[in-house]
């Protein structure tokens, strides 16, 4: 008699259940290897193009002097915060 480590399995069979469908999935070891080196090269060409479309999206900012810097950085909310009134009395009165 052959015991469980000595007979390989060739298929097996999967069974999945999402909401009310069910199904079978046949599975075959012997392709694992195949699909795991096709995988691999199309991961790495996936993930070359990312990087090049998150070049072109995230460019280096402006490099301001702390000079110029500072008084940024406290007018920006008193202008949000006054756009921000101009724009609820405009939907007040329009």
């Amino acid at each position: 008699m052959e015991s469980d480590s000595d007979k390989k399995k060739e298929h097996r069979e999967i069974t999945y259940q999402v909401g009310w469908k069910k199904g079978k999935i046949a599975w075959n070891e012997g392709a694992t290897d195949a699909l795991a080196v096709k995988d691999n090269h199309a991961a790495v060409n996936d993930h070359k193009a990312e990087d090049q479309h998150l070049q072109l999206i995230w460019r280096p900012a402006l490099n301001l002097p702390d000079g110029l810097m500072f008084p940024i950085l406290f007018a920006l909310p008193i202008l949000c915060f006054s756009l921000t009134l101009i724009l609820m009395y405009g939907l007040r009165n329009g």
